[in-house]
């Protein structure tokens, strides 16, 4: 055998002997394939629905129309705002509310009633309507004539076969520079300007073009669009009358027109409730305007429709926010497995039982655990909260008393909980070893469905009722209602869900310690 296949030989071998000590180690295969089953099926669980009909979310929305104008339904039936509720209201997943005033839609999302709202402002129909058609205007440049065509039966027939989509005006040579050097006076999307030796181009059967300048503003795809069907509509009137010549439109890429201005428009609102998660508010967001924008422009119509986005109470939460409270106590759950390494550790090594010939009580090692972990705990949550506030945390509290008493209390008890969990664990893993790589089996079932690491808002039904009965979950509610809802350390829901947490614990750390008492013996 050559050298090559030596090496080959004994790296095989080497793999083989890798292998063979996974495999040959209940625990660690176990791990090995409990892990990714587990973690994935939570993901399917969570994010897919497998054989669940209950994950389809449902977002409940006001709809207030402020406007007073009404656009001509027999000729632009999608351009009224009735009728584009009920085709939004028709689109599974949306249950639209029509609101008669802002302060009617403001309380009945406060009692959580809706999540969000639209709000269409006066003169929005009109808007639509006066936007209905591209206006343009026809400069007649040419002072050449035919004695075959003629520019006015040319510009007759633009007007008859694009009524329903374009407006035309005629200007001659002097009115329409006129336009060109006063654009922003004017309701003009572009200018199709009929250029010098045109007519004469006709006679002549030469290749002749016109040009097309467009408003500052106005997209590519919509000159392209009006370009092409002009052109289209020039030759096939000229070709009918006996003309040669082919009649052309030079690609606009250069062709703003100088100093205009985009045309102002009208926007609409969209209000979130701040204690709604940004990825639903972006989701929300998305299927409105796309839904709207695709209702109003079918035709194929490219109106534009800006609208901004807005908090129902305060300020526009960031990402960071309004995922902080659950981040905290990530930080925090990782000394569960520091906790249990040191616990099964103590055991392994035999120092429960030359502490038990010494006066050392049996409460005195389990409070020393107790507090040792929990500076641990907090030193984790400070080092997450100066981290997440260089990247923009703002937390927002009733009071900085309430705010600071109200994060004491909440990582008093989840610490509690996290050090009964290990007393109750430890002598499940026994070894430190089992202990380090297992405990995550239970970690990240409790931080994904949390809602720790994702909000629970994009949860189907079923996953959301596991979630709300999670010990984990009251603690990450109680930080929600002190950082994010601006809840005062008083405000009922706060109180229960610290009694819940408490409650959880104290049942865990009963059964924890005499687990404990008769492992560590």
């Amino acid at each position: 055998m050559n050298k090559g296949g030596i090496m080959m030989t004994r790296l095989i071998t080497l793999i083989k002997k890798n292998l063979l000590r996974f495999i040959r180690n209940p625990k660690t295969l176990g791990f090995l394939i409990i892990i990714p089953i587990l973690y994935y099926t939570l993901l399917g669980l969570i994010f897919g629905g497998i054989n669940f009909n209950d994950t389809t979310s449902t977002f409940n929305i006001g709809w207030i129309d402020n406007d007073t104008t009404t656009a001509e339904y027999g000729t632009h039936p999608h351009f009224n705002l009735n009728y584009i509720f009920n085709a939004t209201n028709d689109i599974e997943g949306i249950n639209l509310y029509n609101y008669s005033s802002v302060v009617e839609a403001k309380q009945a999302a406060l009692e959580e009633v809706i999540t969000s709202y639209v709000l269409f402002p006066n003169g929005f129909e009109s808007y639509l309507e006066n936007n209905s058609k591209v206006n343009i205007a026809f400069w007649n440049n040419d002072t050449s004539i035919s004695a075959n065509f003629s520019i006015s039966d040319f510009y007759s027939s633009l007007v008859s076969t694009t009524y329903s989509m374009f407006h035309f005006n005629f200007y001659d040579s002097i009115a329409g520079n006129s336009i060109f050097s006063n654009i922003n006076e004017y309701n003009y999307d572009g200018m199709l300007i009929i250029n010098p030796n045109f007519m004469k181009g006709l006679d002549n059967s030469w290749n002749i073009n016109m040009s097309y300048i467009y408003r500052n503003g106005t997209s590519m795809s919509k000159n392209y669009y009006i370009i092409g069907s002009i052109r289209s509509l020039a030759n096939n009137h000229f070709h009918t009358l006996g003309a040669v010549s082919n009649v052309s439109i030079p690609v606009p890429y250069n062709y703003m027109i100088p100093d205009s201005n985009p045309f102002e428009s009208v926007s609409f609102e969209i209000y979130f409730l701040q204690t709604l998660s940004p990825a639903i508010q972006a989701t929300i967001e998305n299927i409105l305007t796309k839904v709207i924008s695709s209702i109003i422009n079918n035709n194929p119509l490219e109106i534009a429709l800006p609208h901004e986005k807005k908090s129902i109470v305060g300020t526009v939460v960031n990402n960071i926010t309004f995922s902080a409270p659950g981040y905290l106590l990530y930080g925090p759950m990782t000394i569960l497995s520091f906790a249990l390494v040191i616990l099964t550790g103590e055991k392994k090594d035999g120092i429960y039982k030359r502490l038990a010939t010494t006066e050392a009580k049996n409460w005195e090692l389990i409070l020393s655990s107790i507090i040792s972990n929990i500076i641990l705990i907090f030193m984790q949550f400070g080092i997450g909260s100066l981290i997440l506030g260089i990247f923009g945390w703002s937390p927002i509290m009733y009071s900085l008393f309430d705010g600071i008493l109200g994060i004491i209390i909440t990582m008093l008890l989840f610490s509690f909980l996290l050090l009964a969990l290990a007393f109750a664990l430890a002598p499940v893993f026994k070894s430190p070893d089992s202990a380090g790589g297992g405990v995550w089996i239970i970690i990240i079932p409790l931080a994904m469905v949390s809602g720790i690491f994702v909000p629970i808002e994009l949860f189907g039904e079923t996953m959301k009722a596991i979630a709300a009965w999670l010990p984990t979950r009251f603690a990450v509610v109680a930080l929600q209602n002190l950082l994010l809802n601006g809840f005062p350390l008083t405000h009922p829901e706060t109180l229960l869900n610290f009694g819940l947490l408490m409650l959880y614990s104290a049942v865990i750390f009963l059964i924890g310690i005499r687990a404990f008492n008769k492992f560590k013996k």
